[in-house]
């Protein structure tokens, strides 16, 4: 599942790969985090604490003339709730999962 984590913004030049490897690592620790997950609480809690570090890294995006646009949230929210669901939390709403972004 982690291969196709983010894809579209590893094929789209307006986004730096560097940066989305990053993410994409990001994500991967959250997916580590969900595994052990006890409630939806928590999945909410770890998505939260993931968000906060990919707001830090909105910064570097603009260095590098790039954003964390309407698009790059959406390809993030997705691979997100992909993790979620993957590890079958159903009920996660993803507006929800991802509310204190930044981007």
């Amino acid at each position: 599942m982690f291969n196709d984590l983010l894809l579209p913004m590893f094929d789209d030049e307006y986004y730096p790969d560097i940066l989305v490897a990053e993410v994409k690592q990001l994500i991967e620790q959250f997916a580590k985090k969900v595994a052990k997950a006890k409630s939806d609480d928590d999945i909410y809690r770890f998505a939260g604490e993931t968000v906060i570090e990919i707001n830090e890294m909105k910064p570097q995006f603009e260095d590098l003339e790039s954003s964390l646009d309407d698009t790059a949230a959406d390809y993030i929210a997705e691979a997100m709730m992909m993790v979620v669901q993957d590890e079958g939390y159903l009920e996660i709403e993803m507006e929800e999962l991802v509310s204190n972004r930044e981007w």
